[in-house]
């Protein structure tokens, strides 16, 4: 037990005010860097780098806010969640993403060890690389919500930031050395990236492929916007990144057209066969043609069927959980799989039985991991600890 008779009596007297202050100060800086995280949102999917314009701007009328209207928090609550300039609303997503990431950066400085107790105890470096993981989970999940996609920058950028972490906080995730912490990060990342490939490639063969038959002609079209990670397919209201599609050399999507433009090229009255690296053309008379992608920057056209290889998880997945092993090692790869699993069921089931199956639908798998690596990040340990205390009596009789 700590000896707080250590601490001068004054300050001691002085110190539960002190703290208030304290994490008056975390709140406000999380809030901030919630901020920052909704630009990431935004931009960061269309391809636009998050310093370039350096002003936040409305996503109506692109109006470049002024700092005295971009306060976080008490900008939003004061405009009543509009435009400044013309009126139009901003998204409560705005607040809700300052809001959360406020209170999980205060719940991290105090469950991590950071009471009024360990004060005088200076900085612990294991808070930044907390808030860093939990950045990370709050701009990736809502990225995926609304472009199911999970960016590189976030996940495989967050995994090099986990092996550095690691290497640079002996007790990150293991109270050892430098060595083993690098070991255990790594063989984390590897293990997490693994699992979830092996999911996606049982998933593909279990599955096999999703067919879409519209009563009218949808518009279909591949498109890469400036800046972005890859091709993104959209149909109806379904979208789909690239990587997702093509996760296998022998994966196919085929698209039933009415009509279609191939960069210059158009095509009427034909079936398409779309691959990692061409295009087969199959037209109702004629022979059939293959096209390399190269050279083709966009395709669109109108359509009656698609059919393309359907997964149970995306390979995004695979990337976010070799961050997550990067940060917390293979134990929080395990625990988050299955916790995110639970969440994701519990949320589903909740959805039918309140008759909001499609709401549920439009939710893809990521957040439930960063949920899981959330409560892995905060009570994990104690969690399994508990679990197998409760599972080391039944071991022991048998």
């Amino acid at each position: 037990m700590k000896n707080k008779t250590m601490l001068p009596t004054l300050d001691y007297l002085l110190l539960p005010a002190t703290f208030s202050i304290l994490l008056c100060f975390v709140f406000a800086f999380g809030c901030c860097v919630g901020s920052y995280l909704n630009v990431v949102i935004y931009r960061l999917p269309l391809g636009m780098k998050t310093s370039e314009p350096r002003r936040s701007f409305c996503p109506s009328c692109k109006y470049q806010i002024p700092m005295w209207h971009n306060i976080p928090l008490v900008s939003w609550l004061l405009l009543r969640g509009k435009c400044a300039n013309c009126s139009k609303p901003i998204s409560s997503r705005y607040l809700f993403v300052e809001l959360i990431t406020g209170v999980l950066f205060v719940a991290a400085f105090v469950r991590l060890g950071r009471g009024p107790e360990d004060f005088y105890q200076g900085f612990d470096w294991t808070m930044l690389a907390a808030w860093c993981f939990i950045a990370l989970c709050i701009a990736g999940s809502y990225i995926d919500i609304d472009h199911q996609i999970l960016p590189h920058e976030i996940t495989w950028g967050g995994a090099v930031a986990g092996v550095v972490a690691a290497v640079s906080i002996p007790k990150l995730i293991v109270l050892d050395t430098r060595w083993m912490n690098l070991a255990h990060s790594i063989g984390g990342a590897g293990l997490g990236f693994a699992i979830i490939w092996v999911i996606v490639q049982l998933g593909k063969m279990a599955f096999g492929r999703i067919k879409f038959q519209f009563d009218k002609a949808e518009d279909w079209s591949v498109s890469q916007e400036p800046g972005a990670e890859e091709p993104i397919f959209k149909v109806a209201d379904q979208r789909e990144g690239y990587s997702n599609i093509f996760s296998r050399p022998s994966d196919r999507l085929m698209i039933k057209c009415l009509s279609a433009r191939l960069g210059e090229r158009s095509v009427e009255n034909a079936t398409l066969f779309l691959t990692n690296d061409s295009v087969i053309i199959r037209p109702a008379e004629g022979p059939e043609e293959t096209l390399p992608l190269e050279g083709i920057t966009s395709m669109s056209g109108t359509c009656t069927a698609v059919e393309q290889p359907r997964e149970a998880m995306g390979m995004g997945d695979a990337n976010w959980m070799a961050c997550v092993g990067a940060f917390m090692g293979y134990k929080a790869v395990l625990f988050t799989i299955f916790a995110g699993s639970c969440i994701g069921a519990l949320i589903s089931l909740s959805m039918i039985v309140l008759r909001r199956r499609e709401w549920a639908a439009r939710i893809p798998f990521g957040p439930y991991l960063a949920a899981g690596a959330l409560i892995w990040l905060f009570s994990g340990p104690r969690i399994l600890e508990w679990y197998l205390s409760l599972a080391g009596p039944r071991l022991e009789a048998e």
